[in-house]
């Protein structure tokens, strides 16, 4: 125990000591400013202001004015201007006072322009941008994040390009544009990880856990929440910490884990041991309260409520407002005080509707269905209860919606990105052909070293051939990928989103509502198509067979060809995977047609012989010099059916001609049949 005091009044004499320290540096400062000019008065004001950068206490504010003001009496503009952003920074992002900092930003917005380092510049328009977005003014926030971009861009400085796409990802998040969100937060990490700037990554990775949380990703918002929970922790950053359990806390309340929302909120309050612990523990604190409160743990609220409502300047004021007085009526519903529950909760539920939150809005009108229930007033209970139903019916079909836009935005980004590796894969085959061509020439001139070309054209070519193999190989696992993925993403919209819309849209039929019907009935059939065109699911549950005769019926239906056609039943001979390539074969073809043959007329027929399936496809379009076109024969999409073929081991062949028609052939050996 003495060992213990002697520790915490040796600690305390440091703390002493540093703050001894830290007053002499300022009197010292102070005394060479008043005793110097011009130039070295400004040196010594700006070594002031980083002394006692963002201390209120220490005067921050006023001593960042004077700085501001002599380096502006001197022409100094590259100090005034990183002091003014300094200042913006302070009052927006510390103190929460956005007006404040708008109104330095824009003072000083005609001065700006004259500074000619673009990273002061990006950094003022930076935080600049940060007062628009906490005035919630998106629009003009984000005029002045693109503004600042370019500057960064120009400047190449890297860390600042990460946090103004984390920040640009944040103001689309706010607007509801999960997509973009997505892809300037995504930016952000990667910048971040390249720059091992771990702070900001932590940051990065709760921004996005928060977005995948906004459109019910709960299992991929907790993986990214848990990454960056370690992240903080090695990084000792208690702020980051406590908002992550803040933010899981906030996860399990939408899906009724309360047990799991107290606890994060109380490791929220735990962790909370930062210079920003005044402005965030009222958050922690209320939302704490109200927890208990909701679940029947009132004496232990109490013990919160108290503190609470004993400071009101610090709980009840501004921005706190709102949460105070849910505190309020949730205290009031546990005490069985019903008539102060509902006039709080119509208090809350007002000012929810000013700022168009509508989770909070649809708690909100449970809460008062809730209490109106207790007090037998069933009018307004029913009518708080369709509110809640209404609201709650409506984010559910915003959330499926948003879920399908995403797995839509991940197939065409898999889909972009496959195409360029078959692209690449293309250039390297055609540099491997035109190397061997070269050596050829090379060494067919060199007459008196015959025999040392002779070898080294033989082992180059061997090369040559070894690294096309390679090319022609990777060419194939591509198309395995992409068709192993593209069944993984269809059977995540069907058993997922479709499930989902499913359940939606015999709701909305229930509810009578037929534009809310039919809107639902349409989204389900678009998941439906794009499902069907990621995997044809017809293989498996009718055979490949009627799964062929179906897509030339649907294509039939759908444009002016007409189509006729044999097709012998083939179910049984040809093992999934090739019967899957064999389908894709004859979509492309049949694609081909509509998009490019200007035909009237097709005839496809599947025959089988000798052990063998020939499929035929003709048509009578307007057909081209496939020998001669080299824009065709290098097409990506024909490239695919190419590599298709030798991957089932087929014989594909095309005979055109112009204005003669194209009949394209594929002979398949069964020996492939399981």
């Amino acid at each position: 125990m003495r060992n213990l005091i002697f520790i915490l009044l040796l600690s305390g004499f440091y703390a002493l000591r540093q703050d001894k320290a830290l007053n002499e540096n300022i009197e010292l400062l102070k005394n060479k400013i008043a005793n110097s000019e011009n130039t070295l008065k400004l040196k010594w004001l700006d070594s002031l202001t980083v002394l006692v950068e963002f201390d209120e206490a220490l005067k921050y504010d006023s001593i960042a004015r004077q700085t501001i003001y002599y380096a502006l009496e001197l022409d100094a503009l590259h100090v005034a201007a990183n002091n003014t952003s300094k200042l913006i920074h302070y009052h927006n992002n510390i103190l929460g006072n956005s007006v404040e900092g708008q109104k330095i930003f824009e003072n000083f917005l005609n001065t700006i322009e004259s500074v000619n380092s673009n990273t002061i510049k990006a950094r003022f328009y930076l935080y600049g941008a940060d007062c628009y977005a906490g005035l919630v003014d998106f629009n003009t926030a984000l005029q002045y994040y693109n503004k600042a971009k370019e500057l960064a861009v120009k400047a190449n400085n890297q860390p600042l390009i990460g946090s103004i796409a984390l920040k640009t990802g944040g103001i689309y998040m706010e607007t509801g544009d999960a997509v973009d969100a997505s892809k300037h937060i995504q930016d952000a990490i990667r910048v971040f990880t390249k720059e091992q700037d771990t702070f900001n990554l932590i940051n990065a990775k709760s921004d996005i856990s928060i977005l995948y949380s906004q459109n019910a990703f709960y299992e991929e918002a907790k993986k990214e929440r848990d990454e960056a929970i370690v992240l903080s922790n090695r990084f000792k950053g208690e702020t980051a910490v406590s908002l992550l359990y803040y933010n899981a806390a906030a996860d399990y309340r939408l899906i009724d884990n309360q047990k799991k929302r107290i606890s994060n909120l109380r490791l929220a309050l735990a962790n909370n041991n930062s210079e920003f612990k005044r402005f965030y523990e009222p958050f922690f604190l209320c939302d704490l309260t109200i927890a208990l409160a909701e679940n029947d743990s009132l004496e232990k609220a109490e013990h919160y409520f108290n503190k609470i409502k004993n400071d009101p300047e610090t709980y009840a004021e501004g921005i706190q407002k709102e949460m105070y007085i849910e505190v309020l009526k949730q205290m009031a519903l546990g005490k069985g005080k019903y008539k102060e529950a509902i006039n709080y909760g119509e208090q809350h539920l007002a000012l929810k509707r000013q700022h168009e939150g509508y989770v909070e809005i649809m708690n909100a009108e449970k809460f008062l269905s809730d209490v109106y229930k207790k007090v037998n007033d069933s009018r307004r209970y029913e009518k708080h209860l369709i509110n809640y139903y209404k609201i709650k019916d409506s984010i559910s079909k915003v959330q499926n919606v948003k879920s399908l836009t995403y797995y839509q935005t991940l197939y065409e980004t898999e889909k972009r990105d496959l195409k360029i590796k078959a692209q690449e894969s293309d250039i390297a085959l055609l540099d491997e052909k035109n190397k061997v061509k070269n050596q050829w020439l090379l060494f067919g001139g060199i007459g008196l070293v015959a025999i040392f070309g002779f070898i080294m054209l033989y082992r180059s070519r061997n090369t040559a051939k070894q690294k096309q193999f390679l090319q022609e190989q990777f060419s194939q696992d591509l198309i395995k990928t992409q068709e192993e993925e593209r069944t993984r993403v269809a059977r995540e919209l069907h058993d997922s989103v479709g499930q989902k819309l499913m359940l939606l849209t015999k709701k909305t039929k229930t509810a009578g509502d037929n534009d809310l019907k039919l809107l639902a009935g349409n989204t389900l059939d678009e998941l439906r198509s794009i499902s069907r065109g990621l995997h044809p699911a017809t293989i498996e549950r009718v055979g490949l067979t009627s799964a062929i005769e179906a897509l030339i019926n649907e294509i039939d239906t759908h444009t002016n060809i007409f189509f006729t056609n044999d097709i012998e039943n083939i179910d049984g001979k040809l093992s999934k995977e090739v019967a899957l390539h064999m389908y894709r074969i004859i979509q492309e073809v049949l694609s081909n047609i509509v998009k490019h043959a200007d035909a009237k007329a097709a005839f496809v027929t599947i025959k089988t012989k000798d052990k063998q399936i020939t499929t035929t496809i003709k048509d009578n379009g307007k057909g081209f010099e496939f020998l001669k076109d080299s824009k065709t024969q290098h097409s990506l999409g024909m490239k695919t059916l190419m590599e298709r073929a030798k991957i089932i081991k087929s014989k594909l062949q095309i005979k055109t001609q112009p204005n003669n028609g194209t009949t394209v052939k594929l002979i398949t050996p069964i020996y492939n049949a399981i």
